[in-house]
């Protein structure tokens, strides 16, 4: 009998759905799972002690060099998501855990929900809903987008799908990346440019970058310095990405137009948190990629590479290299 853990489905993403069902059919098998998060490294191990595979949910739960050091029956860790930063890759390679992930389900769900935030931001459509609902007729001044410059910051598959849709709606497209020359210009039809110029020439950013030690507050209080009051920050891939101190003091100052925010540095977001009270800071709940159709494609991937690793085949699999340690968004989904 093998036994498979899920770790951390909080909220719940796979319980009573087809895909736990599959795994619960499944011959010698014996499935485990958790509706809370662990709430620290010494009760990951506890969970998964005994366990030759693991499913992970959520990236706020970390497999650090300390945790898999002492998961010596693990065989595989089944990432639900694209994302791995959260995974030491390394020291999985080091104790023969094998590293799988669900790549590029949530593309478009992740790129449509960019645009949406940026749309309703720029549309004033927050407030104007907001103010109609209390009887009354607001007017003023609304932001066109067609004809404006966005500045895509990864040009990995979601930042790739981003700049599509905007060049849809009449937006020039400019992006950087942390190695432009992994892309080709005439197959992405990305003109990459200098952060500095982008930041500087963009009347929007779009994040799209997985997180890591390089990027963590790659956007903070000097990078917002060189936008133009008038520019509006949208995130859909890492919280900490952005130093939300200096975001919070830009918007309240008048130093940007707005943000469009689906990730948080610490999620949930505090209720204390000063982007609550912010008119020109439009959140959601970390939600970019929870389509119907990403999340039942998803959880079948997941479940796919699981019992695909059973039978000997290893698909999806994620091995160490030096990119893991500076890498860029595959389509920056993974909910913490």
């Amino acid at each position: 009998m093998v036994k498979l853990v899920v770790i951390d489905d909080s909220p719940a993403v796979l319980s009573d759905t087809p895909a736990l069902v599959r795994l619960r059919s499944t011959d010698d098998l014996e499935v485990e799972i958790f509706d809370s998060l662990p709430s620290d490294g010494d009760e990951v191990v506890e969970r998964i002690a005994t366990a030759h595979t693991v499913i992970n949910v959520r990236a706020s739960t970390r497999f650090d060099y300390e945790v898999l050091s002492r998961c010596g029956r693990l065989k595989h860790l089944a990432v639900w998501g694209p994302s791995i930063g959260h995974v030491d890759l390394e020291s999985a390679q080091r104790f023969g855990i094998a590293v799988t992930n669900t790549p590029g389900i949530a593309t478009a769900s992740v790129a449509e929900h960019a645009l949406a935030l940026l749309l309703a931001i720029a549309h004033r459509v927050r407030q104007l809903d907001y103010r109609i609902h209390q009887g009354e007729w607001p007017r003023g001044m609304i932001t066109q987008l067609h004809g404006k410059t966005v500045g895509v910051i990864g040009a990995g598959r979601v930042g790739q799908q981003m700049a599509e849709i905007a060049r849809g709606i009449g937006m020039n497209v400019i992006a950087w990346t942390l190695h432009p020359e992994q892309y080709n210009p005439e197959t992405t039809g990305l003109e990459f440019v200098e952060l500095s110029e982008l930041l500087s020439r963009s009347d929007a950013i779009s994040i799209h970058m997985r997180g890591s030690a390089e990027t963590h507050h790659m956007i903070g209080s000097s990078e917002l310095a060189q936008m133009k009051p008038s520019a509006f920050v949208i995130n859909t891939s890492r919280g900490d990405i952005i130093d939300e101190e200096a975001l919070e003091e830009a918007l309240r100052d008048g130093a940007l137009a707005g943000a469009g925010l689906d990730t948080f540095e610490t999620e949930p977001l505090s209720a204390e948190s000063t982007l609550r009270t912010l008119p020109n800071a439009l959140l959601s709940p970390h939600t970019a990629s929870t389509t119907d159709a990403a999340l039942a494609e998803s959880l079948k991937m997941v479940v796919d590479n699981v019992l695909s690793f059973l039978d000997g085949d290893i698909q999806h699999q994620v091995k160490f290299s030096a990119e893991h340690r500076h890498p860029e968004s595959g389509n920056g989904s993974k909910r913490a």
